[in-house]
C-alpha cells in the first residue's frame, strides 16, 4: 500500500475542515444538553446503531487493523467518560480548547519522533499558527484556563487531551492498515459505546430508556454528524501525515468559539475571530 502524501491536497484540506465544523457541532449538542451524561450515551448508542446498518454495505476493515481497533475502543471508552465531565459546568470554548488544542501538539511530537513522519518548515510554522490561535481562544473566554484547571471539569478536559492524542495516533495507523477507512470508522463507532451503555443501563436503566424515547431525534442527528466527521478524518489520515490531519482537524476550536459565543453567550467574539485568523494562517501554511 502506497504511503500518504507529505502535504495536504486541496480536497483533503476541505474535507478535514468540514469534519472540524461537524465535530464542533456535535460537541455543542452535548454542551447544550440538560443531562450531558445521558445525551453522550444516547449519541454514541445511536452511532453504534447507524454503524450496524451501514457496515454490511461498506465492509469490514482488514484484519491487520484489528489490534489498533481494539486499542482505540478502550481509549475511546475513557474519552467518552471524560467528555461528559469536561462539559459539566464549563464553557464549550474553554473546555474544547483544553481537549482539542493540546492534542495535536502531542500527536506531532509522537508522530515525528516515533512514527518517522517528516514535516516541512512551512508545516511546522503552520502548526505554530494553529496552536497560537488555540491559545488566543483562551483569552476569548470569560473563564480563565487557570480557573478551569482548579475545577473537576477542567482537569477532565486536560486529561482528555492525552487520550485524544493517543486514539488519534492509534486510529491513524489502524486506518492505514484497514484498507477501508470508512469500515474502520464504522467498526469503531459500533464497538466503542458498549461498556459505557452497559454501565448506564446498570446504574440508571429507567432514566436512560426514558431519555432515549424523548430525545432520540437529537441523538440520531448528532450521531450521524459525529460518525461522518470521524469517517472523513480516518480517510484523510490515509492521504496525508497524521500530524497534519490532526492539527487541521483542531481548527474545530474556531467553530467552537463561534458556536459558544452565538448560541451560549460565552466569551468575547472579537478575540475569538482574532484567534480564527491565526488558525487560518496556519492552515494556509500547511498547504505549502
Amino acid at each position: 500500500m502506497a504511503g500518504p502524501d507529505s502535504s495536504l491536497r486541496p480536497e483533503v484540506l476541505l474535507a478535514v475542515l468540514l469534519a472540524a465544523l461537524m465535530h464542533a457541532g456535535w460537541n455543542a449538542l452535548i454542551r447544550g444538553a440538560p443531562d450531558k451524561a445521558l445525551f453522550t450515551v444516547l449519541l454514541h448508542l445511536c452511532s453504534a446503531l447507524l454503524a450496524l446498518v451501514a457496515l454490511p454495505f461498506v465492509g469490514l476493515p482488514h484484519a491487520d487493523s484489528a489490534p489498533y481497533l481494539a486499542a482505540s475502543v478502550l481509549l475511546h471508552m475513557v474519552y467518552i467518560a471524560l467528555l461528559t465531565r469536561a462539559y459539566d459546568g464549563a464553557q464549550l470554548a474553554v473546555s474544547y480548547l483544553f481537549m482539542r488544542g493540546l492534542a495535536p501538539l502531542l500527536v506531532c511530537l509522537v508522530s515525528v519522533t516515533l512514527l518517522g513522519e517528516t514535516l516541512s518548515m512551512a508545516s511546522w510554522l503552520g502548526l505554530a499558527g494553529i496552536l497560537l490561535g488555540v491559545l488566543l481562544i483562551a483569552a476569548a473566554g470569560d473563564q480563565a484556563p487557570g480557573q478551569l484547571l482548579r475545577q473537576r471539569a477542567g482537569r477532565a478536559a486536560l486529561l482528555n487531551a492525552v487520550f485524544i492524542a493517543a486514539y488519534t495516533l492509534v486510529d491513524g495507523q489502524g486506518a492505514r492498515l484497514s484498507r477501508n477507512a470508512l469500515g474502520y470508522a464504522l467498526s469503531l463507532a459500533l464497538l466503542e459505546p458498549i461498556l459505557i451503555v452497559a454501565l448506564q443501563l446498570r446504574r440508571r436503566p429507567q432514566a436512560l430508556l426514558q431519555y432515549a424515547r424523548q430525545h432520540w431525534p437529537a441523538g440520531l442527528a448528532g450521531a450521524a454528524v459525529a460518525t461522518s466527521a470521524y469517517g472523513i478524518v480516518m480517510w484523510a489520515m490515509t492521504q496525508a501525515p497524521i500530524a497534519l490531519v490532526a492539527a487541521l482537524r483542531e481548527t474545530s476550536v474556531v467553530f467552537a468559539v463561534l458556536i459558544g459565543s452565538l448560541c451560549f453567550n460565552e466569551g468575547r467574539l472579537r478575540v475569538g475571530l482574532l484567534a480564527a485568523a491565526a488558525v487560518v494562517a496556519g492552515v494556509l501554511l500547511l498547504r505549502i
